[in-house]
């Protein structure tokens, strides 16, 4: 067995943190006094520019909150996951250089997974998938992800983790155990690990490897940040939806491990505000939450000096990747091309044939229909947040299992977008053409559709919008915001100014 390697990279501690959302500044400002750290998602806060080139620019006014924060920034992708055989989309680098640029954070981390689904034949491109999947757990993958990792070390300029993420599936035949496939990227790749704690737990409940044992393979100096995040139950699976609190043993767990720890440098909190506000989660209990994390930080802190030693965690029966070897082979990447458009497929409902499955644990692994539920859960929210007045006004005429009925139809035919606007616009577009097609019929459809992307566009352009409306709008859109139908309407050519949204404006 090869020499273990230390760290080249000791973090400077930070402290304890939250995933910062634009719709949780209440929050961030409400416990300013118990941050240490602001994890931003870049993606989140990019627009996909309108127009042919796809390009991706930052939003300005949230990035000038974000950085009017007092607290260090980190910097965590949801868009450049490391361990697809597809190369990095190049529009995502420039803002992704810029993020960094902003934010000056000392350290980045992205997902070990992939999201984007290799076409087949020459010359396609390929799918979004809708959701950050779990990587098959190989050799072949791992020279995928060493390769990934210093390409996305060479373009940021600052040192890369990767977080160790969930995996509802069982385990593939003849894969490499959780614990020592984590290890092993880490070691070859010489880079860090976020270590979420709730990943963890979720994949033991779901029948993968115990949370002890996983922690007994990595390099624990290599572990540089620790999420925290709470989960829901979903027809026996345990899922990590960030839609909760901490569950008791996650934050037993942590008070065992974080002290065992000698450059952890951050503790992260992390909860959608979907839920906060769907939950009705009291900020107060938010704030109790994160002052245990800062008493388990300040503990550790404490007895740091009194730390197991990496030669105390010894890594047992490993066989270390060769410098060497760390070069991506032809069929290396075809095995794992193969692994990414089965499960890609089959979560997106699409028809698999038997003579084409190369992985057949997965026609019968009952979490390929959760994760299908998952990718179709994020796409109507999509759909639901972005539309809201379309929403309604199809639900109202209709009825929510109806709308919902049109929602499957379209994806169906048309495969996830990563960026809002063009997933509101694939159904704006299939709308259409099923009113013009005579197959659907909802008074002023079209004039809501129309306005709601007008509304979009101009928030991505900075340009103001005029509308077209074949009946008095005020009444309409007021009665939809209510969530009703106008009691009467008044026909006529009307037109509505959408203004210009400035992006330089804090």
């Amino acid at each position: 067995m090869a020499h273990l390697k230390p760290a080249a990279f000791s973090p400077t501690p930070l402290g304890v943190g939250m995933v910062y959302f634009p719709a949780l500044d209440f929050l961030f400002e409400h416990c300013s006094n118990l941050l240490d750290v602001i994890e931003i998602e870049p993606q989140t806060l990019w627009f996909r520019s309108p127009g042919t080139t796809n390009a991706h620019r930052l939003d300005e006014r949230a990035f000038e909150r974000v950085i009017r924060l007092p607290q260090h920034k980190l910097i965590h992708g949801v868009g450049l996951p490391l361990a697809a055989s597809e190369k990095f989309e190049s529009r995502q680098i420039p803002p992704w250089r810029q993020s960094i640029s902003r934010l000056n954070p000392p350290w980045i981390s992205e997902h070990l997974a992939f999201m984007r689904i290799p076409n087949k034949g020459q010359g396609k491109t390929s799918h979004h998938s809708g959701f950050l999947l779990p990587p098959l757990q190989c050799q072949e993958t791992m020279d995928i992800a060493i390769a990934r990792i210093a390409e996305l070390r060479k373009l940021s300029a600052v040192p890369v983790a990767f977080e160790i993420p969930p995996n509802y599936l069982r385990p593939q035949p003849g894969e490499i155990p959780d614990g020592d496939f984590f290890a092993q990227i880490a070691t070859a790749a010489d880079c860090g690990i976020v270590l979420d704690i709730h990943n963890l737990w979720c994949n033991e409940r779901n029948g993968r490897q115990k949370m002890q044992d996983v922690l007994e393979r990595l390099p624990l100096d290599r572990i540089w940040e620790i999420h925290l995040a709470g989960g829901d139950n979903h027809h026996g699976y345990w899922l990590d939806a960030h839609s909760n609190l901490v569950p008791q043993p996650v934050m037993e767990f942590c008070e065992e491990w974080l002290p065992r720890l000698p450059n952890a440098g951050a503790l992260i909190f992390e909860i959608m505000p979907v839920y906060v506000h769907a939950k009705k989660i009291p900020v107060d209990r938010i704030a109790t939450q994160l002052e245990k994390m800062k008493s388990l930080w300040h503990a550790r802190q404490k007895i740091l000096p009194m730390t197991i030693s990496r030669s105390q965690n010894p890594v047992h029966s490993m066989t270390w990747i060769p410098e060497h070897s760390h070069n991506v082979n032809a069929a290396a990447y075809q095995k794992v091309v193969r692994w990414e458009q089965s499960l890609g497929e089959m979560v997106n409902g699409r028809s698999v044939s038997i003579q084409n499955i190369h992985f057949p644990a997965l026609v019968d692994d009952p979490a390929v229909p959760v994760y299908r539920t998952l990718i179709e859960s994020f796409r109507s929210g999509t759909l639901v947040e972005g539309l809201p007045l379309s929403y309604r006004l199809l639900a109202l005429t209709l009825g929510e299992n109806v709308t919902y009925s049109l929602m499957k139809e379209f994806w169906s035919g048309c495969w996830p977008e990563p960026f809002a606007y063009d997933e509101m616009l694939g159904f704006s577009t299939f709308l259409h053409q099923k009113i013009n097609d005579k197959k659907l019929s909802v008074n002023f459809l079209d004039n809501v559709l129309n306005y709601e992307i007008a509304v979009a566009q101009a928030q991505m352009s900075g340009q103001e919008q005029f509308v077209p409306f074949d009946c008095e709008p005020i009444a309409l859109l007021e009665a939809l915001s209510r969530w009703e139908l106008p009691a009467s309407h008044t026909p006529g050519k009307f037109e509505v100014q959408v203004p210009a949204w400035n992006m330089q404006e804090p």
